[in-house]
């Protein structure tokens, strides 16, 4: 079936494809010539005999000048890691657009990241939920990775594990999808710093290796389970959508699993947004060079705005 599916992909990217001189769709002769590539062996592939290697993925991608998301849709239905990159500050400010505008009726917890697990934006009922205010999301989670901060320095990381109950679940998943998204780059990725200095986050990045020909990044549901103050244990179906615009970014929703979660939600909804207040003393002493990019721009000023909704 993986076969199948693959071999019909590239048979439209290749037909797609129009020849210079009169305007016909590509042949296979056409892309074995672009890609220096076997035609017989070519043909096998669309026909779904035979299921390539990345590299020979790849090369096909760049002869058929596939986007970026075609790219990597072409990699997942090969059973390949997808290609990551890291956004750049101006492709992060306007994911973070987009997202404050599309999500500003949504009536469950919305969180922005990216796949190396930085944060960068969350919508007022996130920030409820968590008993998180604007001030102390933007300096001390936006532009952060999530891991950053747990060993007891931010208070307000650590409020957010406190009231996460499922938080080991929910860490392994985040890590073996970012040993997933790297390995796309790097077949032997170097551990970053969070992980390096946690015995736990190191295992389970070892651990990520047996799920990676399993893993992949449309629609993943996972389970959540939050504990709120007054309204006991919220359980979400937390889904992971690579943003529409650029699936670098990732907008998990947590939808509500069941009816007291759906009502509790709807009253936390109704009460007063979490006082203002600073960020935690931890993250007021690091220097301003060393804080999320985006902290103190209009753009992170949107938690204020979309708070008040």
């Amino acid at each position: 079936m993986e076969g199948t599916e693959l071999g019909a992909a590239i048979r439209a990217f290749r037909l797609r494809r129009r020849q210079i001189h009169n305007g016909q769709p590509w042949t296979i002769e056409d892309l074995a010539v672009a890609m220096g590539a076997d035609k017989a062996h070519l043909s096998r592939i669309e026909r779904g005999l035979i299921v390539p290697n990345r590299a020979t993925l790849l090369r096909m991608a760049r002869a058929l000048d596939l986007s970026w998301s075609e790219t990597n849709f072409l990699l997942r239905v090969g059973g390949s890691a997808p290609i990551f990159g890291t956004p750049d500050e101006t492709a992060t400010r306007e994911a973070i657009r987009w997202v404050v505008d599309a999500v500003r009726a949504y009536a469950h917890p919305v969180v922005l990241h990216t796949l190396d697990l930085h944060v960068w934006y969350a919508n007022a009922l996130w920030l409820r939920v968590m008993g998180l205010t604007p001030a102390e999301f933007r300096g001390c989670l936006q532009g952060r990775e999530i891991f950053e901060g747990t060993h007891g320095h931010c208070r307000s990381v650590q409020r957010v594990g406190d009231r996460l109950r499922n938080v080991d679940d929910a860490t392994r998943a985040s890590i073996a999808r970012y040993r997933s998204a790297v390995t796309g780059v790097d077949p032997s990725p170097s551990l970053p710093d969070y992980v390096r200095d946690d015995p736990r986050l190191r295992r389970y990045w070892e651990e990520a290796l047996d799920a990676l020909p399993q893993l992949g990044l449309a629609g993943e549901q996972s389970r959540t389970e939050i504990w709120y103050p007054g309204y006991g244990l919220l359980v979400f179906d937390a889904w992971w959508c690579p943003l529409q615009i650029d699936g670098r970014f990732v907008l998990t929703h947590y939808l509500p699993h069941d009816v007291p979660t759906r009502g509790a939600v709807a009253a936390i909804r109704r009460e007063p947004r979490p006082s203002t207040g600073p960020p935690c003393e931890f993250h007021q002493r690091i220097p301003s060079a060393q804080k999320g990019p985006l902290n103190s721009t209009p753009e992170a000023l949107a938690q204020d705005g979309s708070s008040r909704r």
